[in-house]
């Protein structure tokens, strides 16, 4: 097995940038889900409320700058040369169950290209605390703006298997996975409790339970419930439906890499 494909989403909900190579951390690959956009009353913004958001992607430049780009044509939105603003100043924000102080930024071009007023943007500085679900934690880590985990990891064989029940191949974006592995067996991987990828090893604690983001299109965001329900149809346990793995790293040296080998250890 071997790596085909590395993501990173620099802001939780919006596009992000494929990737040849990739430097994983506690938090999740370097820059992964570091911003999140925020309300006025600090609760995160996503697709789930806004699926507009899938027609921007972002992506990280320099020391610390961050821009947003329209999908549709690549054009440029959004240009925050100073985006990892000190920990000295904060606000409270809230994701899911989690309510911390972080750095914010605000600006008016943001709202203006996202069409959304008032709207923030919170950065995880190194000082932010958020610990991965206790549950599943093997040694306290700590997770990003993402919803519950630092990685998220899909096969080829499970997205072929799911296109050909939709009937049409499915992108993977749909699925915001950080690591895709060649596979050619459909779902082998709901039975890796640990993985290796190049020189680093990954815990694979518990399958991805999927939310309406999935029936976003990545480029423009119209829905299309038939992925849920075809999901739903083969991938549905209790009231979830599961596709992908979370995953935590567990240690490593070096990048992650596009061809990397993939070792299932248990």
């Amino acid at each position: 097995m071997r790596v085909t494909a590395l993501y990173r989403y620099p802001v939780k909900s919006l596009g992000g940038e494929l990737l040849t190579s990739a430097r994983p951390a506690e938090r999740g690959l370097e820059d992964d889900r570091r911003w999140m956009l925020i309300d006025a009353d600090g609760t995160f913004v996503s697709q789930r409320t806004h699926p507009h958001l899938a027609r921007f992607r972002a992506a990280t430049y320099g020391t610390h700058g961050l821009r947003i780009f329209r999908v549709a044509d690549g054009e440029l939105l959004v240009d925050l040369p100073d985006a990892r603003p000190p920990a000295d100043s904060t606000s409270r924000v809230t994701v899911w169950d989690d309510t911390f102080r972080a750095p914010t930024i605000r600006s008016r071009q943001l709202e203006t290209a996202l069409s959304l007023p008032g709207v923030r943007l919170a950065y995880m500085h190194e000082d932010v605390d958020r610990p991965v679900d206790p549950r599943y934690a093997r040694n306290a880590e700590r997770v990003s703006f993402a919803d519950g985990y630092p990685y998220l990891i899909t096969t080829t064989a499970s997205l072929q298997d799911l296109s050909r029940h939709y009937g049409e191949s499915l992108d993977p974006r749909r699925f915001r996975p950080n690591i895709i592995v060649e596979t050619t067996e459909p779902y082998t991987e709901d039975h890796w409790s640990v993985i290796e990828v190049g020189n680093h090893a990954f815990y694979l604690p518990k399958p991805c339970a999927r939310c309406v983001m999935i029936t976003n299109d990545p480029d423009n965001g119209q829905r299309d419930p038939a992925v849920m329900r075809q999901l739903a149809a083969h991938r549905k346990v209790g009231n979830k439906v599961l596709f992908g793995m979370n995953a935590i790293w567990k240690g490593g040296a070096g990048d992650l890499r596009v061809g990397d080998m993939v070792t299932a250890i248990t």
